[in-house]
């Protein structure tokens, strides 16, 4: 990934950060919306990454519209042959599906992160998956 566009992201994301700290919804609301304009412009462009879909839909108070654009970053991690963002997506994904308090969808999303995450170098994305996977067994 390019930096300016990681520094985007990343810049976006602690601006939603601070303002949901803060309890300032309409700086949260215009810092989405600026994430949104930067996934939106940069979609099918050689500068389209993962990391902004995925980090749109962290910030997606809707869960059915949150699980969509996760659909997109995983879309794009398989497009781009990015195992550790296609592992990630299916982990945020198998998250949402506990929040939804759907243990099925949950433990099908988390095997499929584990199974992306075979091949992959972060020991840090591997644990939280075995940790989610083991949650869901209980």
């Amino acid at each position: 990934m390019k930096a300016p566009l990681y520094n985007d992201i990343l810049s976006i994301c602690q601006e939603i950060s601070n303002a949901s700290n803060n309890n300032n919804d309409e700086l949260r609301l215009a810092s989405c919306k600026k994430l949104q304009i930067l996934c939106a412009t940069s979609q099918g462009t050689p500068k389209d990454h993962p990391l902004q879909w995925e980090a749109l839909a962290d910030f997606t108070e809707d869960g059915e519209q949150a699980m969509d654009i996760y659909e997109v970053a995983l879309a794009t991690a398989e497009k781009l042959t990015l195992p550790t963002f296609t592992a990630s997506a299916y982990l945020a994904m198998a998250q949402r599906q506990v929040e939804f308090e759907e243990k099925d969808k949950a433990l099908v999303f988390a095997n499929k992160a584990n199974d992306a995450a075979q091949n992959i170098e972060s020991e840090e994305l591997k644990s939280e998956i075995a940790e989610l996977l083991a949650q869901l067994a209980q």
